[in-house]
């Protein structure tokens, strides 16, 4: 079973690999998203389960509304493992890591070529975060960070119901893991380039249930904005009552 894992694994890295013309053409092609002076990129970060994706649509939709010229490319990982033709929802983590390639790929793409991108992950590699933010600003862009909070029950009872639907298992740990670490890395990365005026946070705060949302602009800390009774040990607790 590992062999056969690592085998598909290694196809879906290769596949990337040998058609990155490919990957690029479907979802960042300069027809529609074409060139402009000034691009921006702009980073979601949060828990699996956060309705980030939902989020950074509408945000996507929202902005051409506003400057019909600009185009974003939307980057994501899920949506790549779509372009692997043998990705179906039993062996998603054993395509995940063509994934992360494909999304590296697109990265190329985007800066080199002058396109505004968002790209919708969750933030919790933050060395993974750091390096696309530092690709950026070399790159003279602007670079937003948006932080989007959902409560972690909420959030976790979203992801259980996305697993039933589409197949896409994230284990306990990882949820919980990536809850906290988007917090974390979206704080250290705002303290670390506190002193340039091209990279703000965003904090959106929101409830599935509810519909509840506020937005606060170019913070230094959510922690300032935002209070989590929870820790590691008694959210785990929580989530398994």
């Amino acid at each position: 079973m590992k062999q056969s894992s690592q085998i598909i694994a290694d196809k879906a890295r290769d596949y990337i690999k040998t058609h990155k013309k490919e990957l690029c053409e479907k979802f960042a092609n300069l027809k529609d998203y074409p060139p402009i002076s000034n691009p921006s990129a702009y980073f979601m970060a949060g828990s699996p389960g956060a309705d980030k994706t939902e989020f950074s649509k509408s945000f996507i939709k929202e902005l051409a509304g506003k400057e019909p010229e600009r185009r974003i490319v939307r980057i994501d990982a899920d949506v790549v493992r779509d372009f692997i033709p043998f990705y179906d929802r039993t062996n998603a983590y054993r395509v995940q890591g063509g994934a992360a390639l494909g999304v590296e790929k697109l990265l190329d793409c985007v800066l080199t070529n002058n396109q505004d991108f968002l790209l919708d992950a969750t933030f919790a590699d933050y060395q993974k975060s750091h390096n696309n933010i530092v690709r950026s600003l070399h790159k003279n862009r602007k670079v937003g960070i948006v932080y989007l909070y959902q409560d972690p029950i909420v959030a976790w009872q979203f992801t259980q119901k996305r697993e039933v639907l589409e197949g896409r298992k994230i284990p306990l740990d990882i949820f919980i893991d990536a809850f906290f670490a988007a917090k974390e890395n979206v704080n250290k990365i705002k303290m670390e380039f506190s002193k340039n005026k091209d990279v703000e946070l965003w904090l959106i705060t929101k409830n599935l249930e509810q519909g509840i949302e506020k937005t606060y602009f170019n913070i230094d800390n959510v922690d300032r904005y935002l209070k989590i009774k929870y820790n590691a040990q008694s959210l785990k607790k929580k989530l398994k009552e």
